[in-house]
């Protein structure tokens, strides 16, 4: 009987992530019975050019701004290992930065003292992180600007100029 209740809890977790309802029986359901819903009734529409158009209400914080990036990274197909990675990266850029500050309180300033912090440049043990890894978590952050400079939740990405470009 345990086992036909882990059948049944994989099927709703299936359902719930591929936008599928299971269907309601009496009789135990085998793992294929599920009703279709398609999936562009629930996603918002879209504005021009593939875009979509976003909900944040109030000041937009960095938090709201994890909040709905990764709804649009779901909502773009990004793998479930995908969007677990960039809020693991986005939490780094609240913890640092404040997860409550709001997005027009950033500057390309303070954004790069992030790029440059500890918490993006070091292990816990104090070593250097590999380049990849520094790379990827500044990365993260300026793609979630840009991304919210793009949908019109921030009027220009505080990203600080390419090294290259300062000299």
């Amino acid at each position: 009987m345990g086992k036909k209740k882990s059948k049944a809890d994989a099927t709703q977790a299936e359902a719930t992530t591929t936008y599928e309802t299971p269907i309601e029986t009496a009789e135990p359901q085998p793992e294929t019975a599920v009703a279709t819903e398609p999936a562009h009734e629930t996603e918002p529409p879209k504005t021009g050019k593939g875009k979509r158009k976003v909900a944040i209400s109030g000041v937009a914080t960095l938090l709201d701004l994890a909040a709905a990036y990764a709804a649009h990274m779901e909502t773009e197909g990004k793998s479930d290992g995908t969007i677990a990675s960039y809020k693991m990266e986005l939490k780094a850029a609240m913890a640092e930065l404040g997860e409550e500050t709001p997005l027009a309180d950033l500057t390309p300033e303070k954004v790069e003292g992030f790029f440059k912090s500890k918490r993006v440049t070091k292990l816990r043990s104090g070593k250097n992180k590999s380049q990849l890894s520094i790379d990827k978590t500044r990365r993260v952050l300026r793609l979630a600007l840009v991304w919210a400079e793009n949908s019109g939740v921030i009027a220009k990405a505080p990203l600080p100029e390419p090294e290259s470009a300062k000299a």
